[in-house]
């Protein structure tokens, strides 16, 4: 009679464990409303349960257990508490798994005693000890996993679901695992080292996406970065231009007092100064495509502040074969790697050649510049060990492949070669 109050009290501990760190761990927080749910969940499981023994056996219910506790409760948590299906049977699952400490640790006092009231009192005290450690350090973190999407889902749940479908063929439907059979005895070490390498293969290629989405954000950020500075300069132009235009009649009434008082050599220098004031505000015309002409005039000027000369042959319609903001990223880009690669280079003259024409619906771009060592290639690509270096290459790289297009870098004669044809 002790050993059966110990078993039932074993199995009851052992489903109210398995209810409310189900519920926690999915974030079910431990109100007075939803301890009083879950509680009534457990009754009603309890005495199904426990009618079940009573009507078909021990062995026949634990057979059931999935149906009589395990599928209601995921119930409640979808239908109640609205969490998705996925979610709430990982968590399940992982309170089933959760529960193999105990019986871990009952088996091993089992074996040292050799009486059944041990085991049964031991993994009472362990689920109670579990449960506490659980739910005070552990579902603050499952909580946060929980709210993952789907995808990874998925993966965190994979090796809980493989041991919870593990376990119930070959101990709760079948004793297969004690039958002796070598085969299923080592199916577990065989599930569990699949698992573990579909796991590593999937969180890789989830790696590698989120490194792309970061990647792909660091860029962005470099692109507003820049677009912000072309802004402020275009910004800082207007106003020039506009003092300029406020400040005409005075300039005019300068020049004409030079000129009244024969000072033909100072109204010209002062006519030639205002000219270069206003050279410094003109955003040159390459072409019809405004977008072009804007980028290219800015890196003019930044060129010629660091004494390199830009080379341009331009030829393409006010109408571009893709998005404008595309192909000025791009550009932007590939101006600024040559201009940096420049500007540290002890050399005479620094120069980059900039042509881009457009033929059959295709937008062709090249950019030359000298070199003094020429870049290490990885997959066509080339690559810089410095950090914070490589960025803009990335950028190039991305952008000409969302717009389905080709790159192509190359080394020639001492010079950098970047082709690329949308």
């Amino acid at each position: 009679m002790f050993l059966q109050i110990l078993s039932l009290t074993h199995n009851l501990t052992t489903m109210l464990f398995g209810i409310f760190i189900s519920a926690f761990f999915l974030g079910v927080k431990k109100t007075s409303k939803n301890i009083l749910t879950l509680f009534l969940l457990f009754c009603c499981d309890g005495i199904f349960y426990i009618a079940a023994i009573m009507l078909l056996g021990e062995t026949v219910s634990n057979r059931l257990y999935a149906l009589i506790v395990h599928l209601p409760l995921i119930l409640l948590l979808v239908l109640r508490y609205k969490y998705s299906v996925v979610s709430s049977c990982i968590s399940v699952f992982s309170a089933y798994l959760c529960c193999q400490i105990s019986n871990w640790v009952g088996l091993f006092v089992y074996t040292i005693t050799n009486t059944q009231w041990c085991y049964y009192l031991s993994r009472i005290l362990i689920t109670c000890l579990t449960f506490w450690l659980l739910s005070q350090f552990v579902c603050r973190t499952t909580e946060a996993i929980f709210t993952k999407s789907t995808r990874e889902l998925y993966i965190i749940g994979f090796l809980p679901t493989i041991y919870y479908v593990s376990d119930y063929a070959f101990t709760k439907l079948s004793d297969l695992l004690y039958s002796g059979n070598k085969t299923v005895v080592e199916f577990m070490g065989f599930a569990f080292c699949i698992s573990y390498l579909t796991f590593l293969f999937v969180y890789f290629r989830e790696y590698e996406n989120k490194q792309e989405i970061r990647q792909y954000s660091e860029l962005m950020e470099i692109q507003l970065l820049s677009i912000q500075k072309e802004i402020e300069q275009v910004k800082c132009n207007k106003h020039r231009l506009a003092i300029l235009r406020h400040d005409m009649r005075h300039h005019l009434d300068i020049i004409l007092t030079q000129l009244q008082n024969n000072h033909i050599e100072q109204a010209a220098d002062y006519i030639r100064e205002i000219s270069d004031a206003y050279d410094n505000t003109v955003i040159t015309t390459y072409c019809k495509n405004e977008m072009i002409n804007s980028v290219i005039s800015i890196y003019q000027t930044r060129s010629a502040n660091k004494k390199i000369t830009l080379n341009c042959d331009i030829s393409v319609d006010k109408a571009l074969p893709c998005p404008d903001i595309a192909i000025c990223t791009i550009l932007s880009n590939a101006l600024e790697n040559s201009t940096h690669a420049l500007e540290n280079m002890d050399i005479a003259r620094k120069w980059i050649n900039l042509m881009i024409s457009k033929k059959q619906n295709h937008l062709l771009l090249q950019i030359e510049n000298p070199i003094q060592n020429a870049p290490k290639f990885v997959d066509g690509i080339p690559t810089s060990g410095k950090k914070g270096h490589g960025i803009g290459v990335k950028s190039i790289v991305y952008y000409v492949e969302q717009l389905n297009g080709q790159y192509h870098f190359s080394v020639s004669n001492h010079s950098f070669i970047l082709k690329i044809i949308i």
